[in-house]
């Protein structure tokens, strides 16, 4: 009887075990399942995707801790849990810092062999930006909406200048900063210039977004600028950013058909083609292109995209190379030309020492410098004003009449 009643009670206890293993079982495969498909649908519809498929799996890694046994395997389930938190922040973080770019009406930009790439030739170009993208919503209006008017040599239109009264021409280099990004056609920097000599001036904008110090040697050593400059040119401006030392040595995603420039170990500089040899990271592994579209709604991603971007002092030397070996360059054709930098400041720590080595490798050349935030009152302590938005730190409209004003006087001296 004993016997029996044990062999009972065994049968029921395995019986018991069993429905719970099954039990288990089933609420580990719902958790993940479920984790799958909500990580699928936010793949497919929702904005800064992966911040919530890492919140997806953080909460369906520390669901799973009930459903499990053993103190290490519940331990490893919550750090797991604790990583794919940290990442969903660090997708937050990289998510409402990163820069949203302008949307161009089509065929706004052609592929040009020696610029990389140049606005069409007399067209009105349609630009807009919208709000960057939230975590919970999609941008919602627009921080400029703006028409861009292209005169037949592919340059941003200037005023209109007087030839029978003509003190002289001003060349302007650089890059969004010079074309006007965001800003209409009498609101850029060559604009203002022109309009506020009351056409004493004849003004040419040889800025376009994107551009950097490569593109200015580019237009001047293959005759794009000689081309277009019929009035002889007593000064030209070459407006800098520490960024450009990034775009000289090709380390931006977008400058893939930028002019290259090397430096030889003798200080020459030569042109290598193009900026073709780099690839994004998704062509470098190997992926399907479907899976590297999917990857790219990442913040992270495209940050490892481009993981060799700090740049080195090598870079720098280049970068300087270039803008003395433009300066020298338009000296030979111009004789008596005034060749000048307006520097606007780092806008991150990252460029900060950038920055400072600029403003010292300039010294070291002999070329002057204008600094900007010694030109525009309070730039240094509030830079809101000048600015086109938070999210935007383009220059508007009142920091191109300031700095116009400031190149008439220094002009004027």
């Amino acid at each position: 009887m004993s016997v029996l009643v044990k062999t009972v009670l065994v049968a029921t206890t395995s019986s018991g075990d069993s429905r719970r293993g099954t039990g288990r079982c089933l609420l580990l495969a719902s958790i993940f399942l479920s984790a799958i498909v909500a990580s699928l649908l936010t793949l497919r519809f929702a904005p800064a995707p992966f911040f919530w498929c890492w919140l997806t799996w953080a909460a369906a890694l520390w669901s799973t801790i009930f459903g499990v046994k053993g103190s290490w395997l519940r331990a490893i389930l919550f750090n797991l849990g604790i990583v794919a938190c940290l990442l969903a922040g660090a997708e937050a973080y990289l998510v409402t810092r990163e820069y949203t770019p302008s949307v161009f009406s089509d065929n706004f930009y052609v592929r040009d062999d020696i610029m990389g790439w140049i606005p069409a030739e007399g067209i009105k170009g349609h630009a807009t930006k919208a709000n960057p993208t939230g975590l919970l919503h999609h941008p919602a209006g627009l921080l400029f909406d703006v028409t861009y008017t292209i005169d037949s040599n592919g340059l941003r239109v200037a005023p209109p200048y007087s030839k029978d009264d003509l003190a002289g021409t001003v060349l302007f280099f650089g890059c969004s900063f010079t074309f006007g990004e965001g800003l209409k056609d009498d609101e850029t920097l060559p604009y203002q210039v022109g309009a506020q000599s009351g056409g004493r001036f004849r003004t040419i904008n040889f800025g376009v977004g994107g551009y950097g110090s490569e593109q200015m040697l580019a237009a001047i050593a293959h005759g794009i600028v000689g081309r277009v400059v019929d009035t002889p040119p007593r000064y030209a401006y070459y407006i800098a950013l520490p960024t450009h030392v990034w775009r000289a040595a090709g380390r931006v995603s977008w400058g893939l058909h930028a002019p290259r420039y090397v430096q030889a170990a003798d200080g020459k500089l030569y042109q290598m083609g193009n900026f073709e040899n780099r690839r994004p990271l998704a062509v470098r592994l190997g992926l399907n292109p479907h899976i590297a579209g999917q990857l790219n709604k990442s913040a992270m991603w495209r940050m490892l995209g481009m993981s060799d971007s700090r740049v080195t002092d090598d870079d720098i030397r280049l970068y300087l190379a270039i803008v003395r070996r433009s300066q020298d360059l338009l000296t030979a054709e111009y004789p008596g030309i005034q060749f000048r930098v307006i520097l606007y400041p780092y806008q991150d720590a990252a460029q900060r020492a950038t920055y400072e080595k600029l403003r010292e490798g300039f010294g070291q050349m002999g070329i002057p410098v204008d600094i900007v935030e010694d030109i525009l009152p309070g730039y240094k302590t509030d830079r809101s004003k000048f600015i086109l938005s938070a999210e935007d730190t383009h220059p508007n409209a009142l920091t191109n009449r300031l700095l116009a004003q400031y190149v008439l006087n220094r002009i004027a001296k």
